[in-house]
């Protein structure tokens, strides 16, 4: 892509804001950063930028920002703010970072999307890309910015991308050779006027594919099925529900894969990392790899060493019969319901709450009527979810990380699991998800 000599403005000093304009000013574009927050609030990333030599403003967007041949914005910048509509009466393009750095890329691309799974799915595909030799980049959603790693991808190598929604709305041109979409729920209330407008901005990760490309998605979902429909891209599905002419499908607890020919990748009960959810992204991971001739000898080894990433169901410790489990990155109500449904037998003492997104809490009524011994509230969401358990199960709250710990476990007794997963966003308490997880496991770790 040819930036040199253009004047290109970023909106928004949050990592992919910045690792935009560290790329593009690498390429020989004339760059301004414009952010909101003040100064004393950024100072890191001033010092970074100042230390880049990029010329930035902090505490509001001037008119200097609109002085540019095209835009790139932050997706933590909503999309309503009057920077971005000044820019759309001038009729100035505006872009994702995504979009940016894609036109960077040199090899293929795999792209993860859904409103669950994201990351655990993209983690797995790109252990299974590293393994069987390839040249592999793993970057997007899941915290690396593409464009800090955009260079060093090689020809013959992949590029394994998650992709959020908030990343894919300003998507123009992305094409991934592989599309991955694993489910839709409701999530981002607080950004998107309605569901429909959430599950669109997901469809623009797929919008550009054609038939020479592969849209891997998940058959039991309806949702997903509805939003694919006229979409381009050759259909791979997947299932736990029924056998499948093509795609991947559970029989008698084999998954099979079925493309040029049936295979038997693994059995469930080899699979490292628990839960039915987990089976689905294995599926996704299986037909990804395959569809990019990855052997299933590798496939199936990486399955079985493969043990989760850190905040998404993750084992932390047991003490005296009671098992931690962090779930920090379960940040919408489906995802802590899909946490819940992972436990069979035991009692959970459930930590949930923290910034609300718009969605009810009520879908988790029943199954925490079912599971959970007790639940332990945090943030400014508790009193809401308190509100849609209705009584379901004895709730006490906690304004603190750790009184929430201290709480769960005088309430648990040998057998028992304390589950942390919020259904919520972290950032009325913490700076993110992994602050809010790794708090959590230092205060278990300081628990005697």
């Amino acid at each position: 892509m040819d930036v040199l000599n253009k004047n290109i403005s970023v909106i928004g000093a949050a990592l992919s804001g910045i690792a935009v304009a560290r790329l593009l000013k690498r390429n020989g574009a004339r760059v301004f950063l414009s952010e909101f927050a003040p100064q004393e609030q950024k100072s890191q990333e001033y010092v970074l930028l100042q230390n880049e030599k990029l010329e930035c403003e902090f505490g509001g967007h001037s008119d200097r920002a609109l002085q540019a041949d095209w835009v790139v914005v932050s997706p933590g910048v909503p999309g309503d703010v009057p920077i971005l509509r000044k820019l759309a009466v001038l009729k100035i393009p505006v872009y994702s970072e995504i979009e940016i750095a894609s036109r960077f890329l040199r090899s293929p691309v795999i792209a993860v999307t859904g409103s669950n799974g994201k990351t655990t799915t993209t983690t797995l595909i790109g252990e299974i890309c590293n393994r069987s030799g390839l040249d592999t980049i793993v970057a997007g959603n899941i915290g690396t910015p593409l464009s800090d790693v955009v260079e060093t991808n090689a020809e013959n190598g992949i590029a394994v991308l998650e992709i959020s929604s908030f990343q894919a709305e300003r998507l123009k041109t992305f094409k991934p050779k592989v599309g991955v979409l694993l489910n839709l729920s409701p999530d981002h209330m607080d950004r998107y006027s309605s569901v429909e407008e959430y599950y669109g901005a997901k469809r623009k990760t797929f919008e550009m594919q054609d038939a020479a490309d592969y849209l891997v998605y998940n058959d039991d979902d309806g949702n997903v099925k509805n939003l694919i429909a006229g979409l381009s891209g050759t259909k791979v599905p997947f299932s736990l529900s029924r056998k499948l002419p093509n795609g991947c499908y559970l029989d008698s607890g084999r998954i099979m894969c079925q493309l040029e020919k049936e295979e038997e990748v693994i059995t469930t009960d080899r699979i490292g990392i628990i839960g039915k959810h987990n089976i689905y992204n294995a599926m996704a991971a299986i037909l990804a790899s395959r569809l990019m001739h990855i052997p299933v000898s590798t496939i199936q080894q990486t399955l079985h060493e493969f043990k989760g990433v850190d905040h998404r169901l993750e084992f932390v410790k047991e003490i005296r019969g009671v098992r931690f489990y962090n779930d920090s990155k379960a940040t919408n109500v489906d995802s802590t319901y899909v946490a819940l449904e992972s436990f069979t037998a035991e009692k959970i003492i459930l930590i949930a709450g923290g910034k609300h997104k718009g969605s009810p809490y009520t879908p988790l009524r029943e199954l925490t009527k079912q599971k959970v011994k007790c639940l332990v509230l945090i943030g400014e969401a508790a009193p809401l979810i308190e509100n849609d358990m209705n009584g379901a199960v004895p709730v006490t709250h906690a304004h603190s990380m750790h009184e929430a710990v201290q709480k769960s476990f005088e309430r648990a007794t040998n057998g028992d699991v304390v589950l942390l997963s919020p259904a919520c966003s972290s950032y009325d308490m913490f700076k993110n998800y992994e602050d809010r997880g790794n708090q959590f496991k230092q205060e278990i770790f300081h628990l005697n």
